[in-house]
């Protein structure tokens, strides 16, 4: 009852906060970075100099005898899917921030799921890292925002990193239309051009890194008992000894430099937020990006 109690006092909170944000500062950023990229087919019409080469459409040409075009409208709403890692990795909370990285990542998906509401864009969840995966269908409105939340920050800790081909395939059959997808991670697991290459393609995909300061660089404290949160397994780390601080921060590194080059070489935005700072600028700045890129 205590656990129960003490995740809605935390929903409550982040709901203010995310309400506050969204209203005063974001929506209209969200609308400026996202709205009104989608594009759903109408009908056909016959081809004018000056219409995309590539909206032509072959089959009905070559029925036809005379050249046709595909015509679109604008959709007027967009589908936000937040996909949130809520492995063993994600309960972690180092540094003097008491947020975990999954509180800190239910924040950032609060703030988007409002901005989405204000502009009547439906949002849904998908929570990875254990099996079986969380899905809720994106729907509209302030209990969806609500409801998220809680989803997340009721998820079960101790679920190991899984292949990232394996949450591709979730969205790839569930989400039929081009979607939003936001995915809230630590990123631990090992790098997939393939499935990454597929979300990409068929989604607007925005892979946002979530770390705490303390795991990327281990402070020099002496001895400690450490705990693995994935597989529970605990073992003595003497962190006196600077040549492990140094393997682990080495290898760190190299993992995401995998993972940038991953992002690079897909032309993929990818910010990494620390636990102990603001997100808000990061979020603007990537927003303020994509309206760029929409604009040209």
């Amino acid at each position: 009852m205590d656990k129960t109690r003490d995740i809605m006092q935390k929903v409550r909170r982040i709901e203010m906060q995310a309400r506050r944000l969204a209203v005063a500062t974001f929506a209209g950023e969200y609308r400026s970075g996202f709205r009104g990229q989608g594009l759903d087919f109408d009908d056909f019409r016959e081809y004018m100099p000056g219409d995309e080469p590539r909206f032509i459409d072959w089959k009905v040409t070559a029925r036809t005898g005379t050249p046709y075009v595909r015509k679109f409208h604008e959709e007027r709403e967009q589908a936000l899917l937040l996909a949130v890692d809520t492995s063993g990795s994600m309960h972690y909370a180092g540094s003097r921030s008491s947020d975990t990285k999954l509180e800190f990542a239910a924040r950032i998906a609060a703030v988007l799921a409002y901005s989405a509401a204000l502009n009547g864009d439906k949002t849904g969840l998908l929570l990875f890292g254990r099996t079986p995966h969380f899905y809720l269908p994106p729907a509209k409105g302030v209990q969806q925002c609500l409801r998220i939340v809680r989803e997340i920050l009721s998820a079960p800790g101790g679920g190991e990193d899984e292949e990232v081909r394996e949450v591709a395939d979730e969205v790839l059959r569930t989400q039929r239309k081009k979607t939003l997808l936001v995915m809230l991670s630590d990123f631990l697991f090992t790098p997939d051009k393939e499935a990454i290459g597929q979300l990409n393609f068929r989604h607007e995909l925005i892979p946002l890194r979530v770390n705490d300061p303390i795991e990327l660089q281990l402070p020099a404290v002496g001895p400690i008992l450490a705990q693995e949160l994935e597989s529970g397994i605990q073992r003595q780390v003497n962190l006196s000894d600077s040549s492990l601080i140094h393997a682990h921060s080495k290898a760190l590194v190299a993992h995401y430099a995998d993972w940038d080059k991953l992002f690079n070489q897909l032309g993929i935005d990818h910010p990494s937020l620390l636990t102990d700072t603001d997100f808000m600028p990061s979020l603007r700045r990537l927003f303020k990006r994509r309206s760029r890129l929409i604009i040209r």
